[in-house]
C-alpha cells in the first residue's frame, strides 16, 4: 500500500512539473516573426483614412490600429495592437523579424505590453503615393482676406501674394487654416491675386500644384477700406536704449537684439549683427537665403531708423511695399 501511495504522489508531482517547466508539452510557443499588409482608403473625406491591416496571423490576431495623430514626424505613424493566441507568446520583435508591405510601411518599434500583447509602431513612407489635390474655390473678401476650400488630406497650406504679376513677399507664408489676411501687405492700388498650394498630411515633402485666385482690383476706395480694417502688427516686446551714441533694442531678457527685425509704434526697424540700429541702405538676408536692400531713415529725430516702404529713398531709388529696393519694378537681390 505504501508503494502504491508513493507511486501516486510521484505521478501527481510529475504532472504539476510538466505544467510549470517550459519545454514540456504544455509550454506556449514563441512568436518570432510578424507579417502584415497595410491598405489605406484615401478616397474617403477624412483627415486620417481608414487602414485595413491583414497578415498571416499565425499564433496571433490583429486587434486594433490607430494613427498617432499628434506626432510631428515627416511621415504619418500608426500603432498596430497584436494579441497572441492562448498557446503562444511574443518574443523580442525587431525590424529584421517584421515583414511589412503596403503604403511604404516601415518598422519603427515594438513594445510588449504583456507576453500576450504587442504594440507595433509603423511609419508609412508612401501613403497617398505622393499626390494631393490642389485647393479650389479661391476667393477674396473686401477687407483683403482670402479663403479656399478645405482639403482633408492637407496638413497645411502655403500662400503667396501677387501684385501686377509680381510676388510681394519674398517667401511663401504657411497656415494650417483655409484663410489668410493679406490686408497689411496691400498698401497701394493695383491688381492683386494670391497663390495657394496644399502640403500633404501624409508626406511633408509632397505638395499640390499652385493655384491662382481671381484678381482683386484695388482702387483708392478699396484701399482706404482695407487700410481702415488692417490691424497694425503689435510692438516687439522690449525697449529702446541709447548707449555711446548708438540706439539698441533691449529684449525682455535684458539681451540686446541683433540681426533682428523690430516692430515699434507702427514702423519697422532692423538691428544689425553688432546690435546697433540700422540706418541708410542695408543688405539683409531673408529666410530664402537671398539678400535684399532696404533703406532706413538716417535723419535724426523720432523717425530715425524707420524702414521706408512704398516710397522713394533720399537718393531717388524706389522701394516696394515691403521696403525692398526695386529697379524697373523688379526687387534687387544678391
Amino acid at each position: 500500500m505504501k508503494n502504491i501511495r508513493k507511486l501516486y504522489a510521484l505521478l501527481l508531482s510529475s504532472s504539476l512539473l510538466a505544467l510549470l517547466i517550459p519545454g514540456t508539452a504544455f509550454a506556449r510557443e514563441k512568436i518570432e516573426e510578424i507579417s502584415l499588409n497595410f491598405s489605406a482608403d484615401l478616397d474617403a473625406d477624412e483627415e486620417w483614412p481608414a487602414v485595413r491591416v491583414s497578415g498571416d496571423e499565425e499564433g496571433y490576431l490583429i486587434d486594433d490600429f490607430k494613427f498617432q495623430v499628434n506626432q510631428s514626424e515627416k511621415y504619418p505613424q500608426g500603432v498596430v495592437t497584436l494579441i497572441a493566441d492562448d498557446d503562444y507568446y511574443f518574443g523580442t520583435i525587431k525590424a529584421s523579424n517584421c515583414t511589412l508591405e503596403g503604403e511604404g510601411a516601415v518598422y519603427v518599434k515594438a513594445i510588449k505590453k504583456t507576453s500576450s500583447q504587442l504594440n507595433l509602431t509603423v511609419s508609412f513612407r508612401e501613403m497617398g503615393d505622393g499626390q494631393i489635390q490642389s485647393p479650389s474655390s479661391l476667393g477674396w473678401l473686401r477687407d483683403g482676406s482670402v479663403f479656399w476650400d478645405r482639403i482633408p488630406a492637407a496638413k497645411a497650406y502655403q500662400v503667396r501674394l501677387m501684385k501686377d504679376g509680381k510676388s510681394l513677399i519674398p517667401e511663401s507664408l504657411e497656415t494650417t487654416g483655409c484663410s489668410f489676411d493679406f490686408s497689411s501687405h496691400i498698401t497701394a492700388p493695383g491688381n492683386y491675386y494670391f497663390r495657394v498650394r496644399a502640403i500633404s498630411r501624409y508626406n511633408a515633402s509632397t505638395t499640390s500644384e499652385w493655384v491662382n485666385s481671381p484678381t482683386y482690383q484695388v482702387d483708392e476706395a478699396s484701399l482706404a477700406h482695407i487700410q481702415a480694417d488692417s490691424p497694425q502688427p503689435p510692438d516687439t516686446p522690449g525697449r529702446w536704449i541709447f548707449d555711446n551714441n548708438v540706439w539698441y533694442w533691449e529684449n525682455p531678457d535684458g539681451n540686446r537684439a541683433s540681426s533682428q527685425w523690430v516692430f515699434y509704434n507702427g514702423g519697422r526697424y532692423y538691428l544689425n549683427a553688432d546690435a546697433g540700429m540700422a540706418t541708410g541702405w542695408n543688405w539683409i538676408k531673408g529666410s530664402d537665403g537671398l539678400s535684399r536692400c532696404y533703406y532706413f531713415n538716417s535723419a535724426s529725430g523720432g523717425e530715425l531708423g524707420r524702414l521706408y516702404t512704398n516710397s522713394t529713398a533720399p537718393d531717388g531709388s524706389a522701394v516696394n511695399e515691403d521696403g525692398a529696393w526695386i529697379l524697373n519694378g523688379v526687387v534687387q537681390t544678391r
